[in-house]
C-alpha cells in the first residue's frame, strides 16, 4: 500500500511541475504500484465506472491514465464501438497500458501524449473527461479547463475523483494539498459547467460532475 500511494504522489508530482521531468524508467516498479489490488477496495474502480453511467459508443478520455486502472473498466463499459483516450505526459507508461488491456482482451484504448498544459485532444471529440487523483496536481486550471471544454461534444462532461481535505484518512496526499468540494465546484461554476457529485460512493473521496452546458 505505502509504495502504490508513493506512486501516486511522483504521478502527481510530475503533472504539477511543467518545468521538471519525473524519471519514470522503472516502468514495471511504477505499474505493478498502480494496479496493487489493495486499492480496488477504496477507490471501487467498476462502482465509479458504473455511477457514470457511460453508454456504448462514447469517448472518454482518461487524464493521468497511467497503467490504465481505470481506462480498462472504462473501455469495456462504451463497448467495441467506442473509445478510451488515455493521455499521459509520460509515455513510458504506453507499451505497459497497451499490455495489461490486451491481456483484459480491450482492444479500444488509444494513447494519447499530451503536454503538461494541453491534453492534446480533438476540440469536440470527447464525451467525458474523467479525472482521478490528478486534478489537484494540475496549475493553471481555470485555462485547462477551457482546453477541456473545447474537447467535450455537446453535453459532454468532466469526472473529478479526489480526496476529501478535511477528513483523517490512509491514503491520498497531505491535507493541505487536496482540493475541497466547494473549491471544485466553484472552479467549475466559474467555468460555466453545471455541477453534480457524489460524496459517499467511496470512502476517502468524492467525485464531481461538470456538465458543458
Amino acid at each position: 500500500m505505502k509504495k502504490m500511494l508513493f506512486a501516486l504522489a511522483l504521478v502527481g508530482l510530475a503533472w504539477a511541475e511543467p518545468h521538471r521531468h519525473h524519471d519514470f524508467k522503472d516502468v514495471p516498479h511504477w505499474v505493478e504500484a498502480f494496479e496493487e489490488k489493495s486499492r480496488d477496495a477504496w477507490q471501487k474502480p467498476q462502482e465509479v465506472v458504473d455511477w457514470l453511467e457511460l453508454s456504448p459508443g462514447q469517448v472518454v478520455a482518461d487524464l493521468g491514465a497511467a497503467s490504465g486502472y481505470f481506462s480498462r473498466p472504462m473501455a469495456q463499459k462504451v463497448g467495441p464501438a467506442g473509445w478510451v483516450f488515455a493521455i499521459e505526459v509520460e509515455p513510458g507508461f504506453f507499451p505497459p497500458l497497451h499490455q495489461l488491456a490486451a491481456k483484459a482482451g480491450i482492444h479500444n484504448v488509444a494513447t494519447v501524449l499530451a503536454s503538461f498544459d494541453d491534453p492534446h485532444l480533438p476540440d469536440e471529440s470527447t464525451d467525458l473527461v474523467f479525472i482521478c487523483d490528478t486534478l489537484h496536481h494540475i496549475e493553471g486550471r481555470p485555462a485547462y479547463y477551457e482546453k477541456l471544454k473545447r474537447a467535450l461534444k455537446p453535453h459532454g462532461r468532466i469526472a473529478v475523483v479526489d480526496f476529501f481535505p478535511e477528513r483523517d484518512i490512509p491514503v491520498g496526499p497531505k491535507k493541505s494539498e487536496r482540493l475541497s468540494v466547494e473549491q471544485v465546484t466553484k472552479e467549475f461554476e466559474d467555468a460555466g459547467l453545471e455541477v453534480s457529485s457524489n460524496l459517499t460512493l467511496l470512502p476517502y473521496q468524492y467525485i464531481i460532475l461538470g456538465q458543458k452546458k
